[in-house]
């Protein structure tokens, strides 16, 4: 479940780049800028959760 949220996390990221590469604000960009913080929100939820499971086993 963690490399899952990682990878999610590092797509978020490339799609944040590329909405900051975007030479004008249209609906390409708020698409990519939302999925983009969908993205990273799920990722850190999911990396979140991961870590708070190994953290109960012990």
């Amino acid at each position: 479940m963690k490399h899952t949220g990682l990878l999610l996390v590092v797509t978020g990221l490339i799609l944040l780049q590329l909405s900051i590469q975007l030479p004008q604000q249209n609906v390409a960009w708020g698409v990519t800028l939302g999925a983009s913080i969908f993205l990273n929100l799920t990722g850190t939820g999911l990396i979140m959760r991961s870590l708070h499971i190994q953290t109960g086993r012990r």
